[in-house]
């Protein structure tokens, strides 16, 4: 889909997979990708747009979303007609608002006399330029009309005859192509069912039309025999209650007829009064179906329960309804929903999450599925490229604009292209995905660090005076200095900066000799880390070399030896700390995220140069917006 004008969204074209997930800071606009797509489907009865939804600064004040549609099948064609003419492999269709005024149309194949003939807005003046155009190009034959639709057919009719003259263009679509009547092109093709973080379970949990429940029962019940005896029972009612009234009412109301003709007569002649019984027609209602919660004893509506079971429930309801009969075929469903989370414990989200994928990964059924969240448990490490992420910036005049971010398993293997070989991205893709990255993709800044023991001096270091979560910067361990190019690949595909820290271990080999490691088993070690140090300067963009100078970059940050090595050269005081803090049992001998973590805290000199230059650095890097 492509929307122009829509708040946030000034111009933004995100592609759509079976699971799309949305994700990126409040107020960047995740929400407002799935309310347009409300507005697209069903706008008519469910969402209007104002001049407060355009975009600031838009002139004129135009609202666009363009919706393609691929996979078409042959009920698809049929439906679709003109507008997946040829064989086209994808539709494409627009709703527009404009000062008010909603327009929808699409791109089909259209004689271009014929387009312009269809631009014409009054009924009269369409027939008087068709009739001009009957004069003006006899050879095409165009039959006499007496009615718009007429001339509508008689046009259809032409193009469905000379293809060969058509071309591509943009025609105005029919205005019942959406909705729930039966007439509507959509219906039966694509469903869109928004689930927002608002919504309330007791309004979905009733039996009404629109509703989850009421479609999951216009599915699951068939009323049809029920409704026939109905209507034989309310004819049966009729004729009793006619019978009831001429033998209670015929007699006094023949009395009363005389009684008015009579009176009538005094005053004027030839006419008289009939007085009848009037039967209104008698329609029994269709049954209706309640839904309650059953716990216990205690017997409950929804909307009493709490907001997570309620929440759990609506999901529930949604899962049957993408599950049901008639998702099998050629009809499509789309689960929007705002906030999965909403409501509900870590377990519980981490369930809702695979739910989700699994109704959207059956093959044969029509279920797509979009989400706009704030959680990790939502971020599969299988689908780490169907994550759309969001980041806002300022352009010119003030306004905020919009950017979306995506990756893909070939996007981030250009980006490590001669550095890591190809067998080993999809090899150690998903494993880095799910270990490390989780929470870093909501991050404004990710810190990247070989280990725990960085990630907590790090983090101990930023708490010292402005914390670095509160700016949106996250400290991630990517368990060893070989998976750092392809953390850094796959954030910066989607749009997250990094910043990278980590050691060049020049004192490697003459440690190993020391803890008296074989001559033959002390080289290897050395060349492993040379060929690292190598490898990981050359991914960003440094000159290659065996053991890089300790030193601060714009982007990165390295340390010739080890952080131990640095530490009790260069902060002796926080050396003091961790000894302190194991003395005292708040923390264990070795290496140690907390003990790390709380020394840096409570070291009583600041740190030093090279570690108080990563946090400047890192903030640089933050994006305005």
């Amino acid at each position: 889909m492509r929307i122009q004008g829509y708040r946030c969204l000034r111009d933004v074209d995100i592609p759509f997979d079976d699971i799309t997930t949305f994700i990126g800071p409040n107020g960047v606009g995740k929400s407002s990708v799935l309310r347009a797509l409300d507005w697209f489907f069903n706008g008519d009865r469910a969402t209007t747009l104002t001049h407060d939804d355009v975009s600031v600064g838009i002139t004129p004040e135009r609202i666009t979303v363009e919706v393609e549609f691929g996979h078409l099948t042959d009920l698809d064609r049929t439906a679709l007609g003109k507008y997946a003419a040829d064989g086209a492999p994808t539709v494409r269709l627009w709703r527009r608002w404009e000062n008010g005024v909603d327009k929808l149309s699409g791109r089909a194949m259209s004689f271009p006399p014929f387009t312009e003939l269809r631009e014409i807005a009054g009924a009269m003046e369409r027939r008087t330029r068709y009739n001009e155009l009957r004069r003006e190009r006899p050879e095409l034959n165009l039959p006499a009309v007496r009615s718009a639709t007429q001339l509508e057919i008689a046009l259809s009719q032409w193009e469905k005859e000379h293809p060969g003259n058509l071309t591509s263009t943009e025609l105005e679509a029919d205005t019942h192509f959406f909705g729930f009547a039966g007439q509507a092109k959509m219906t039966g093709l694509f469903d869109y069912v928004f689930v927002s973080a608002d919504l309330r379970a007791g309004e979905e949990g009733r039996d009404i039309k629109g509703s989850i429940i009421g479609r999951i029962l216009e599915q699951a019940v068939d009323r049809t025999q029920a409704d026939v005896e109905m209507a034989q029972l309310s004819d049966l009612v009729t004729v009793s209650r006619e019978n009831i009234h001429t033998e209670h009412f015929s007699e006094q109301l023949d009395t009363l007829s005389e009684s008015l003709t009579s009176a009538v007569g005094e005053l004027t002649s030839g006419r008289s009064i009939n007085v009848t019984p009037v039967v209104p027609e008698f329609r029994l209602p269709q049954v209706q179906f309640s839904v309650s919660v059953v716990d216990g004893r205690a017997r409950t509506r929804i909307d009493q329960q709490g907001h997570g079971f309620q929440r759990a429930l609506l999901i529930s309801a949604l899962r049957l309804l993408a599950e049901s009969k008639e998702t099998e075929l050629d009809r499509t469903i789309f689960l929007a929903i705002e906030e999965p989370e909403l409501f509900q414990h870590p377990i519980q989200a981490r369930a809702f999450a695979t739910v989700l994928r699994k109704i959207s990964s059956v093959t044969g059924r029509g279920v797509q599925v979009a989400y706009a969240t704030h959680s990790p448990y939502f971020l599969e490490s299988e689908g780490f490229d169907e994550i759309r992420r969001m980041t806002r910036t300022i352009v010119d005049g003030g306004a905020p604009s919009v950017r979306i971010a995506a990756a893909t398993a070939e996007s981030v293997a250009r980006r490590l292209d001669g550095v890591v070989k190809p067998d080993q991205i999809h090899r150690q893709l998903m494993r880095v995905c799910l270990a490390s990255l989780p929470e870093a993709l909501f991050a404004r800044v990710a810190i990247l660090v070989e280990g725990s023991t960085e990630q907590g001096l790090l983090e101990g270091c930023g708490l010292r005076h402005d914390p670095l979560n509160k700016n949106g910067v996250i400290v991630v361990e990517v368990q060893g200095k070989g998976n750092i190019p392809l953390a850094h690949a796959i954030l910066t595909e989607l749009g997250v900066p990094c910043f990278v820290v980590f050691d060049g271990d020049a004192g490697c080999e003459q440690r190993a000799q020391d803890s008296g490691k074989e001559p033959a088993k002390v080289a290897p070690i050395g060349a492993k880390e040379k060929a690292e140090n190598r490898r990981v300067l050359a991914y960003l963009g440094a000159v290659p070399e065996d053991w890089p100078q300790t030193k601060v970059h714009d982007t990165y940050a390295v340390l010739r030896d080890t952080l131990e090595t640095y530490l009790e050269s260069e902060w002796p005081e926080w050396c003091s700390a961790r000894q302190k803090i194991v003395a005292e049992g708040r923390g264990n001998e070795g290496k140690n995220f907390v003990t790390y973590r709380q020394a840096a805290i409570e070291a009583v000199t600041t740190p030093p140069a090279w570690l108080s230059d990563i946090i400047v650095r890192v903030m640089a890097l933050c994006p305005e917006g």
